[in-house]
Order: C-alpha cells, then sequence, then structure tokens
C-alpha cells in the first residue's frame, strides 16, 4: 500500500483556506519550488474481487418408453434403470432434483402414436425454478426406448422442440436404438443392449461421472460488496477510483476519478456484473472471473497541496484523478 505522511506533527494548524487562497496565487506568480507542509496523506489501495466456478444443482428425470411384454420383467427393467441412475446423477450430499416420471408407455406396451407431455414437464420445471432460481440449473431428461423402431413423427417433433426451447430446454440423454438414433439427434445417446445387460447404463454413467454436476459462475449477491473493510473504515475520510474494470459500478455512489467524503453510517458498497451463462458440463473449461481496480484514499489534510511526480503542485481533492498511481 503507497502512502504519504505529513512531514509536520498532525496535531499542528492545518492553516485557512484563505491561506490555501493565496498559496495558489504566489505559486501562480513566481516559480520558486513550493513543498506543502501538511500534505494530503494518502494512500493505493489495491481492490479485488473473485466470481468463483461453482457446482449447480442436478435436476433430472427419467422417460420411460419401453416394450418388454413380461410385467414382471417391465417392473424390473424400470426399477432398475431408476435405482441406477439415480445413484449416479443424485449421489447422497449432491445438491439436486429428480422430477417425477414420464411413462409414454405404460405398462411396458408401446403405442405406435406417442407425445411428450411438455406440460408436466413445465409444471416441474417452475418448481424446480422456485427452489433453486431462474437459470440457475440445466435439466438432464434420460430416454429410454428398446424398440427397433423409428419414433413416430409427433415424439420426434416434440423431442426437437423440447430441446431447442432456449433458456429452459433441458439436453435429452438417449439409452435407445439404433434404428431410432437414425432420424434424430439427441444431446447424448448410448445404444440399448438387453435388458439383463449389466453394462446397459454403463455409457451414461460414465457421462454423469464426466459431466455433472454442471458448472457456472457465482454471482454476486444483490446487496453487492463493502468498498472499505471496517478497519479502513477508521480512517479514511476521502477516496477517489483510480483504475476501471469491466463489470464494475458503485452502488451508493458514482465510481470514478472524482473525490467522494466518505459516510461511516452509510459505507460506500459496490457490485460486480458477471456475464449470464446457462451452466455447462463440469468438463468444459470455466474460469473464474477476477475484478481488479485501485483505490487513492485519503486520511487527512484531504484539501492540501501534493507534489506530484511529474513536478506538478495539486490540490489533492480538486484534483479528479489519482496522484499516486495515475488515474482512469
Amino acid at each position: 500500500m503507497n502512502r504519504t505522511r505529513s512531514r509536520s506533527s498532525r496535531h499542528q494548524g492545518r492553516g485557512s483556506l484563505g491561506g490555501l487562497a493565496l498559496l495558489g496565487a504566489l505559486l501562480a506568480g513566481c516559480e520558486t519550488y513550493f513543498v506543502d507542509p501538511y500534505p494530503p496523506d494518502i494512500s493505493t489501495l489495491p481492490r479485488e474481487r473473485v466470481m468463483k466456478v461453482r457446482d449447480t444443482p442436478v435436476v433430472y428425470g427419467l422417460i420411460f418408453d419401453l416394450h418388454i411384454p413380461n410385467a414382471a420383467e417391465c417392473t424390473r427393467v424400470k426399477g432398475q434403470l431408476t435405482a441406477t441412475l439415480r445413484a449416479a446423477l443424485l449421489p447422497p450430499g449432491r445438491e439436486g432434483m429428480e422430477l417425477s416420471v414420464h411413462d409414454l408407455s405404460p405398462g411396458c406396451v408401446q403405442p405406435s402414436q406417442r407425445t411428450y407431455p411438455y406440460t408436466r414437464y413445465a409444471e416441474q420445471h417452475a418448481a424446480a425454478v422456485a427452489r433453486f432460481g431462474q437459470g440457475r440449473f440445466k435439466p438432464v431428461l434420460l430416454y429410454f426406448n428398446n424398440v427397433e423402431l423409428t419414433l413416430p413423427p409427433s415424439l420426434r417433433e416434440d423431442f426437437i422442440n423440447l430441446q431447442n426451447g432456449g433458456g429452459n430446454s433441458p439436453q435429452v440423454w438417449a439409452l435407445t436404438t439404433q434404428e431410432v438414433l437414425s432420424n434424430i439427434r439427441f444431446t447424448q445417446s448410448a445404444l440399448w443392449t438387453y435388458s439383463s445387460d449389466p453394462r446397459l447404463t454403463a455409457k451414461l454413467e460414465e457421462l454423469a461421472r464426466a459431466q455433472l454436476p454442471f458448472i457456472q459462475h457465482e454471482q454476486p449477491p444483490a446487496g453487492g460488496f463493502a468498498l472499505f473493510t471496517s478497519q479502513e473504515l477508521s480512517w479514511v475520510r476521502e477516496f477517489k477510483g483510480c483504475t476501471y474494470a469491466t463489470g464494475l459500478s458503485g452502488m451508493n455512489f458514482v465510481y470514478g476519478p472524482q473525490t467522494l467524503t466518505v459516510n461511516a453510517a452509510y459505507p460506500p458498497r459496490y457490485q460486480v456484473t458477471v456475464p449470464t451463462q446457462e451452466p455447462v458440463p463440469r468438463n468444459q473449461k470455466l474460469e473464474p472471473v477476477t475484478i481488479r481496480f485501485a483505490l487513492e484514499a485519503c486520511r487527512e489534510h484531504c484539501e492540501r497541496f501534493f507534489s506530484t511526480s511529474e513536478g506538478e503542485l495539486l490540490s489533492w481533492n480538486a484534483t479528479p484523478r489519482c496522484l499516486l498511481s495515475g488515474s482512469l
């Protein structure tokens, strides 16, 4: 922290404003080098705020579209898929939410015409928003289909619209046959082998381990951040902003090179803006956002004259720039 101090005791008199005016007139009229005996006591205060990358809640749902003639096998397979994927996507201790199951083929009897119940999904999505916040999660829907037929046009169109729905759109991961995959693209897919295959869900489990939970930049609190520590507030009388960072703004003051007086009862607070980005898989590179800026703070004699490194003699709080380290 750079700082200047008075050359004489702080307990000595400061001199009147009239004296300062006379001093300015004398300086304007002669070239004699002058050093203010009571220069402003100023310091450079660096600031840094890091917006970290954080895990987001895992919100997922299962979509069954199976055809299994044996009722007991139907129940077993759906139970096995539910338990295995629940353990992979939402293990104990992980924040998240399991949406209600959508069964497009009740009883594992697949009808020829099927549609996706988007209204039910929208209701569950709204419940997740109420719990975690808008834009703070990216749903994953897992679709299971073991029939070697292409999707009916209505269901195919529903899945396309679901995945292309903008900010509310989920990722859809499919465990299905090559015939289904021949005329539609899912976010992630794996081939269905046979219902008793112990590695039937292995690829989906690997995807879950690699990509979940999705990550996102943390968002700043609505109330912003304190510009000064409590200790600094005990001595800072006035301050200026010396450097600017993208996304930085004052909340109860205008950040800039002009001099501002500190009111300890209503201390200054600032806010940073982080670009809004939907959650992305954790194996994508996402770096923390670091906001750095600097202040020049004055302890006393703030109205007095400061000799700059360029040989200027300037009244500190009347000069709209930082004098120790340059300005905006």
